[in-house]
């Protein structure tokens, strides 16, 4: 297990928690993909809070490549991602304000 130091000193397990979410989101993208593709049609953006990674707006992204994806994650957790043509990753807090979008998904 990786251990990563938070700003304020605590350890905490962190590499688990986050592969268990985007291992999660990879099984269910697949199925989303490809058995609800109409459920994207007309969509211009798509923001994924609290995405972490990405692994749920670069499914979207890559299957269609016209949605512009953006993940909003903490600041310390999409630093040093780099997004693509139609990826991005914006640091903030979702209880401050969330990037305007066509649909807006959180996974709870």
């Amino acid at each position: 297990m990786l251990l990563k130091k938070v700003p304020h000193g605590m350890l905490y397990i962190y590499f688990s928690f986050c592969e268990a979410m985007a291992s999660d989101a990879r099984l269910v993208m697949n199925v989303v993909v490809d058995k609800c593709k109409g459920v994207f049609d007309g969509l211009e953006s798509f923001v994924d809070i609290g995405g972490g990674t990405g692994t749920v707006a670069k499914a979207i992204a890559d299957t269609f490549p016209d949605i512009e994806c953006i993940v909003l994650d903490l600041p310390h957790v999409v630093a040093g991602f780099q997004g693509s043509k139609n990826l991005k990753y914006v640091g903030g807090d979702m209880f401050e304000a969330i990037p305007p979008a066509d649909a807006v998904f959180m996974k709870v």
